[in-house]
């Protein structure tokens, strides 16, 4: 609080300067100057101080306004582009894990018990599957430049999608050089529970699931 205190008294201090600055030399031109072509002159030059506060005071709240509906629309925009993310990296998961069915939360959920024996069993993963995931996995670096760039998306998040990023080029790579299928499935339990936290972590991320489930936009997997 006394460096937000500090940082208001610092950026007052221009306009306070310019304020006493239009009193002065209206005052001075009340008591001192006769020409009255002189008078006006300062009495411009004063008035031109006094309201250099005013414009740049309603100049920085126009601004506030419009970064802070800016940083908004940018928020909205980013959680979008992450729901839509994961709801696209939980079907590709289902998909490689074996998985069919109706896809709700409830079967989202139920991913968790998935053991790494079971996924290596019933795993697959052809060419479609491995441009996805580097898809995805471009997708997610994207987002976390970007805003994270931005300020827009928390630390914490930051952390979290990276930590989902690195699992998904650690199960490309093993996959693509390795072909070891219990390492393969370890790596695809990891983003499956990254999956399942993050939906448990973020209570408008799950109600826009369940409003994606309930409208159909998401379907029975084939």
């Amino acid at each position: 609080m006394a460096i937000k205190l500090r940082d208001v008294l610092l950026k007052s201090i221009p306009y306070l300067l310019s304020i006493a600055g239009g009193v002065v030399l209206f005052t001075l031109t009340q008591d001192n100057i006769k020409s009255p072509s002189l008078a006006d002159l300062i009495n411009n030059i004063a008035a031109s101080l006094l309201s250099i506060p005013l414009v740049f005071l309603l100049y920085d709240y126009s601004n506030s306004r419009i970064s802070k509906r800016l940083t908004q629309t940018m928020a909205q925009n980013m959680a979008d582009k992450v729901n839509l993310l994961m709801m696209n990296l939980t079907i590709l998961m289902r998909r490689i894990a074996g998985m069919r069915g109706k896809l709700t939360l409830e079967s989202i959920n139920r991913m968790d018990d998935l053991t790494p024996g079971h996924i290596a069993k019933n795993m697959k993963i052809g060419k479609d599957e491995m441009a996805n995931l580097r898809k995805y996995r471009d997708e997610l670096d994207d987002l976390i430049y970007k805003y994270g760039r931005e300020n827009i998306i928390s630390i914490d998040r930051v952390q979290e999608l990276s930590a989902m990023a690195r699992d998904l080029s650690h199960l490309i790579n093993e996959h693509k050089f390795y072909s070891n299928r219990k390492i393969t499935a370890k790596y695809i339990i990891n983003i499956i529970t990254r999956i399942t936290d993050w939906l448990d972590t973020d209570a408008e991320m799950a109600l826009h699931f369940q409003q994606l489930l309930q409208q159909g936009t998401i379907g029975t997997e084939k």
